[in-house]
């Protein structure tokens, strides 16, 4: 693109570098860089004099020892033979020579160049990979500091972190303004990215705000192209207010510009816009012919741009429609594609974007699709097949869960009949069966038994420090012992007794005590002894088979009623 060859606010690097082309004209290089790109442009038809004015700019810059020039010379190049490795590889020359002793702006500047390249190609991850690797390599340079914060906030817009971009926007506007550098190029886009923030979050009258910010600046500047994509955003601001006239006006007012810059992945955008506006007016045929246009760019260019997905979504249903199966199953595959690279993408930078329709159901209608076309006779068959299924597994889950509520109901019933008083004492008779493996005394057995007895009618579970340990202390006795006396009379573990005893004293006072079922289970869980609420509630579970907010959720409507 054309604002590839504005000077970043950074000074270049100077590098020994040699001219490998003596067949260029010193009539060439003695215009300027803004000659020789307009050269360029307005000879692209003609790719060899195209390749002649790339490689005068590539040579000027060696010459002048410009750095950032010699980037332009290569990307023009590499944009002419459509070889994006000319550029990339050039980038990565450029950040091994540097890499090992950095400067003020190299490498750092190679690698926010190479995160832009692949930011207008829709690639986000690797735009990001690069981005972070020019941050590592930055020196104390506040104007490129903040060139990749706005790097940074275009990434984090394109992928939902609106609330998060904007913040990042605020404060390199601010320093914009403070140092007067909203006239130069690489900062004078601020406003365009700020009102597309107040757009994405349904602040419309801050986006005009901003929309109007950019428009003057542009004009002063006499910078069409840049007013060309003010016209876009307004456009978009226009389509959020369903004004869809208005909105086609504007995005058709910015294709000249848009198209002069050759930001075909913008352009993908306006083509798909104006497609879905005249759609929502029921301009069937306008709305085809621009989806056509944006589909042919986005495969020509192959770029995957925003507002792609609902182009090949109309252009699918549209011959779903007019039951053309080949045309069906060519857009049904593009669709699929977008929304896998959407993913991968996603996956990559961590970010949940929402999807219409995804992949799996897409792939599966891209399997009908075929097999229509193999033997439509097949398709109701199967689509029975398929209804049945999820008739049976509807049914399965409906009673599924009819058959734990009628559980859950009978464990209930079951809690709400027991009775503290019914708890077996049995000390005597349990004394009786013991046997003489544990080579304890009767005598001990029966000491230890009474002092459980008494630590269960004083409720000493009820703290949370009681432990095997402290509860051996107290009776006078040793951890072994108790531990074998618990685990024979009382059928359990020294933990899973005191659990028990809480979650059996919980049950009778959420029963008796109706300010206790307005705790919330946290604090239950503390009343009783437990350190914290999920570990109260697996206790409950286990002795109750039921959860304690189903519990006290049953015992206010047995309340009620």
């Amino acid at each position: 693109m054309k604002k590839v060859f504005v000077l970043l606010l950074v000074i270049g690097l100077s590098l020994k570098v040699y001219s490998q082309d003596p067949t260029l004209q010193d009539t060439l290089l003695q215009k300027s860089f803004h000659e020789l790109a307009d050269l360029f442009y307005a000879s692209k038809p003609d790719t060899l004099k195209a390749i002649t004015y790339s490689k005068a700019i590539f040579e000027k810059a060696i010459k002048e020892k410009d750095t950032l020039r010699m980037m332009s010379g290569k990307h023009l190049l590499a944009d002419i033979l459509n070889n994006e490795d000319i550029y990339l590889n050039f980038c990565d020359s450029l950040i091994d020579i540097t890499k090992i002793n950095p400067s003020k702006n190299y490498p750092a500047t190679a690698h926010y160049n190479k995160s832009i390249f692949y930011f207008h190609k829709g690639e986000n991850n690797n735009a990001l990979k690069e981005l972070t690797q020019s941050r590592k390599y930055l020196r104390k340079n506040d104007s490129l500091k903040y060139l990749l914060l706005t790097q940074l906030a275009l990434i984090e817009s394109s992928v939902g972190k609106v609330y998060k971009a904007l913040t990042i926007y605020k404060k390199i506007y601010t320093y914009a303004k403070q140092k007067k550098y909203l006239k130069y190029e690489n900062f004078s886009t601020l406003p365009l990215n700020i009102a597309s923030v107040y757009k994405k979050i349904n602040k419309i009258d801050s986006a005009y705000f901003y929309i109007n910010e950019a428009s003057k600046l542009y004009k002063r500047k006499n910078d069409s192209i840049s007013l060309g994509y003010s016209f876009y955003m307004l456009g978009n601001i226009e389509e959020k207010k369903k004004d869809h006239k208005k909105s086609i006006n504007s995005y058709k007012k910015s294709i000249s510009s848009i198209l002069s810059d050759e930001n075909y992945k913008i352009l993908i955008q306006v083509y798909s816009h104006i497609g879905i506006q005249y759609d929502l007016l029921g301009d069937k045929k306008r709305a085809l012919k621009y989806h056509l246009k944006a589909d042919s760019l986005s495969t020509i260019k192959k770029i995957y741009s925003k507002g792609i997905e609902k182009t090949h979504q109309f252009l699918y249903e549209k011959n779903k429609d007019n039951k053309n199966l080949k045309k069906q199953l060519l857009y049904l595959n593009k669709l699929i594609e977008v929304k896998e690279f959407k993913l991968e993408e996603k996956n990559k930078i961590n970010k949940t974007l929402t999807e219409k329709y995804d992949i799996p159901n897409l792939l599966a209608e891209k399997k009908q699709v075929i097999e229509k076309l193999e033997n439509e006779v097949q398709e109701s068959r199967r689509t029975k097949i398929i209804y049945i299924f999820l008739l049976v597994v509807l049914l399965a889950s409906i009673g599924y869960q009819i058959k734990r509520k009628r559980v859950y109901k009978k464990r209930f019933a079951a809690l709400m009949k027991q009775n503290e008083a019914t708890k077996t004492k049995e000390i005597e008779k349990n004394i009786t069966q013991a046997t003489s493996k544990h080579e304890l005394s009767d005598d001990t057995v029966t000491t230890l038994m009474e002092g459980l007895e008494m630590f269960e009618t004083h409720e000493d579970f009820l703290n949370s420090k009681i432990n095997l340990q402290l509860l051996a202390d107290r009776l006078d006795t040793n951890t072994s012992y108790l531990s074998k006396v618990i685990n024979q009379y009382k059928n359990t573990s020294f933990s899973n007794y005191v659990n028990q005893l809480r979650i059996e004293y919980a049950v009778e006072k959420l029963k008796n005590d109706t300010l206790w079922r307005k705790y919330t289970v946290k604090a239950i869980a503390q009343e009783v002894g437990f350190k914290n609420a999920e570990s109260f509630s697996k206790a409950f579970y286990k002795f109750t088979g039921i959860k304690p907010s189903y519990f006290i959720k049953e015992l206010e409507k047995t309340e009620t009623n």
